[in-house]
């Protein structure tokens, strides 16, 4: 589970560096674009499908205690970092050269700024199967889905796309005797191979952006798969734990990284030449990931985890509990089975 977690949080940091990259110059080399799109069909869907295997657990803790934790641990970090982060727009404005006003404070509610809108979303998704949870996962999945082929306004295709797989992270842990045999049938994972290999060979033959759309569901649910069974084999091995570092550290790592990046861009700007785009996005991608390790290690040392989540007056269970449960058994079945 870390090391899943791990894995999707660098593909976000490469994602992003890209993304600041690009702004900042316009010389960056089209493959790492093409490179960004072909995993662009499995990052956030991978986020939420985690994000959901951690949610029977949770609602086996009762309403009270599950909006508690939820409140704690997504709302807070959410409504803090988000006032941070706009806050800091506002002051840097003069320096970044774009403008922003103290009145996106009150848009944080409801119109999630930069990328906190996970968090935002994530709270939701939460909520909606609280109200759900006598509905199957597979009809939550379904119409989910099904809704953001349909629903073209803001971001609600988005918000539909990604509470499919949040639906069907949790189906799996239900359902983890039967995902487990399916991940252990050749037949299956050639099938999951082919969908992933899909990814890069619809992004070069139609030279599309397939992130939350419809016709991109089966290269997600692929490689979701794919990257199940990596880190079942890989998971335990020393060359992984970078991966399970991050992967036990992902919320702060996914808060922190955006504003490690928005530093170093503004640092770099004057230092490499606009035409040194592959430069720009190489040093940037190399600051985003060791800046990130290097805040997950101060944040460790220093005892900063109230930053990401409020303290909780009594600590009956251990830190992090919901990491077992069901998504430890599946992933757990699946090291099991690629050891056989």
């Amino acid at each position: 589970m870390d090391t899943l977690r791990g894995m999707a949080i660098i593909l976000v940091i490469f994602d992003h560096a890209l993304y600041h990259a690009t702004l900042n110059s316009d010389s960056v080399p089209e493959w790492i674009a093409t490179l960004s799109l072909i995993f662009n069909p499995l990052r956030m869907p991978l986020m939420v499908f985690l994000s959901g295997m951690l949610l029977s657990p949770s609602l086996r803790k009762g309403a009270q205690d599950y909006l508690s934790g939820k409140t704690r641990n997504i709302l807070y970090p959410y409504v803090l970092w988000s006032t941070v982060y706009v806050s800091l727009w506002v002051v840097a404005a003069p320096f970044s050269g774009t403008p922003h006003s103290w009145s996106e404070l009150l848009m944080i509610p409801y119109a999630p700024q930069g990328h906190m809108w996970f968090l935002h979303n994530l709270f939701l998704f939460y909520l909606i199967v609280l109200a759900l949870q006598r509905v199957s996962r597979l009809v939550i999945a379904a119409v989910a889905l099904a809704a953001s082929g349909l629903v073209d306004f803001w971001y609600l295709d988005r918000f539909f796309f990604l509470l499919g797989f949040f639906a069907l992270g949790d189906y799996a842990v239900q359902r983890e005797d039967l995902i487990s045999r399916l991940l252990a049938d050749r037949r299956v994972v050639a099938v999951m191979t082919v969908l992933t290999l899909g990814m890069p060979a619809t992004v070069l033959l139609l030279e599309t952006d397939l992130r939350y759309r419809i016709p991109s569901i089966p290269l997600a649910v692929g490689g979701i798969g794919i990257m199940i069974l990596l880190a079942g084999r890989i998971g335990d091995k020393p060359f992984a734990a970078l991966f399970r570092h991050i992967g036990r550290n992902s919320l702060p790592a996914y808060i922190l990284h955006w504003i490690i990046l928005a530093i170093a861009v503004v640092m770099l700007r004057k230092a490499v030449p606009e035409d040194q785009g592959m430069v720009l996005f190489a040093l940037l991608g190399a600051i985003g990931f060791a800046g990130t390790l290097v805040a997950i290690e101060v944040i460790n040392r220093l005892g900063l985890h109230w930053l990401f989540s409020w303290p909780k007056r009594t600590r009956k269970n251990p830190r992090n509990a919901d990491r077992r449960d069901g998504s430890a058994h599946l992933m757990r079945g699946v090291h099991l089975r690629n050891a056989k």
